[in-house]
């Protein structure tokens, strides 16, 4: 993938992180996030355990592209995510 196509396929990433971010989760949506990286051709998060009330992690999807994710799990048991590709 050029830079270009890179700096292209971040921008549609972004879109759909972002529209996951605007709503509260039962669990950290990781499969989608894998989802959304994949079909727009980067990597696919790392195998991990993403565990605790809040937590935060930074991984290398793409030549020149980094993942950064963080969550907050609230009193309701909801998850509040924000992702972002850079």
């Amino acid at each position: 993938m050029t830079a270009q196509q890179e700096r292209i396929a971040r921008r549609l990433a972004n879109n759909e992180l972002y529209a996951m971010g605007t709503h509260y989760h039962d669990s950290l949506p990781i499969a989608s996030i894998d989802r959304v990286l994949t079909e727009c051709g980067f990597n696919e998060t790392e195998p991990a355990i993403y565990c605790g009330r809040d937590g935060r992690c930074s991984q290398q999807v793409g030549a020149r592209t980094w993942l950064s994710l963080s969550w907050h799990k609230m009193e309701s048991g909801r998850y509040e995510v924000i992702a972002y590709v850079n």
